[in-house]
């Protein structure tokens, strides 16, 4: 079984990318609004395979809808297909998608969305680990939540670990020159770390630069296995303990991290 906390079936449909999911456990992440009509056909028929509706910062720099058009656009989403979680969304500060103050107001509001709905959120925070540590101590913060693509240093990460939160690693904890990404995959306990591509982007060496597929989680997963000093199979197994456990919707069974199934 291959495990993936964090793929864009749509994306990679749309680079011709067609990757056999049938063996996979993870969450197929919305990024724009309404985008799940467009997402559902492409994937497999199997319980193990969850979704997620969101609207990312980039959403503020190519439409013209409102925050509050974007998050009630979000809720209708999850509400019609019943999703398993909100996001991706966050701040982003590597482009300059949008004022501060917009990016923050969309990911705050859908962090208040993810609490009222009792669900994940699905967090991206790239260049922008002062605004997530602000974000942590705010009253808007996610109750449960995945920080994807950790790409800050094992400070932050403990941060993270404080409210509880998972953290996932992708393909880039291989590039050079991410020590602080290796050190905090170090430091990450047992029952909060997670694995994902976010295909088709971030190829773990030396699949770069191959458009990236679930599939390469192993290779990710075995550079995190070493970094740990730990068994790969062992590691995978409570990977998709932690996986399930997040997103499961009865409290009782995300404290034990056995599936809605079983």
């Amino acid at each position: 079984m291959t495990v993936d906390s964090h793929f864009h079936v749509l994306s990679m449909h749309q680079r011709g990318l067609a990757p056999d999911l049938s063996g996979t456990i993870g969450i197929d992440i919305g990024t724009d609004p309404g985008d799940y009509a467009e997402r559902e056909p492409l994937l497999p028929a199997s319980r193990m395979i969850f979704a997620s509706a969101g609207a990312g910062p980039w959403c503020l720099a190519r439409t013209e809808r409102t925050v509050d058009g974007m998050v009630e656009a979000v809720r209708g989403d999850i509400a019609r297909w019943d999703l398993d979680a909100v996001g991706e969304c966050g701040e982003d500060y590597y482009r300059g998608y949008a004022t501060p103050e917009l990016q923050r107001e969309l990911f705050y509001r859908q962090s208040e969305l993810a609490n009222e709905l009792r669900l994940p959120l699905i967090i991206h925070s790239r260049d922008a680990g002062r605004e997530f540590l602000s974000y942590l101590s705010s009253s808007s913060a996610a109750e449960r939540a995945i920080f994807h693509c950790f790409s800050y240093d094992a400070e932050i990460a403990g941060k993270a670990l404080d409210r509880g939160y998972f953290i996932s690693f992708a393909g880039n904890i291989t590039y050079k020159g991410n020590d602080g990404i290796r050190e905090a995959a170090a430091m990450v306990p047992d029952d909060r770390i997670l694995v994902e591509t976010d295909s088709p982007y971030l190829s773990p060496i030396p699949m770069r630069p191959r458009p990236c597929i679930p599939e390469f989680t192993e290779i990710t997963l075995g550079f995190i296995a070493d970094i740990r000093g730990t068994d790969r199979e062992l590691l995978k197994e409570r990977i998709i303990a932690n996986l399930k456990a997040v997103l499961a919707r009865d409290e009782s069974v995300r404290k034990t991290g056995i599936s809605r199934e079983g």
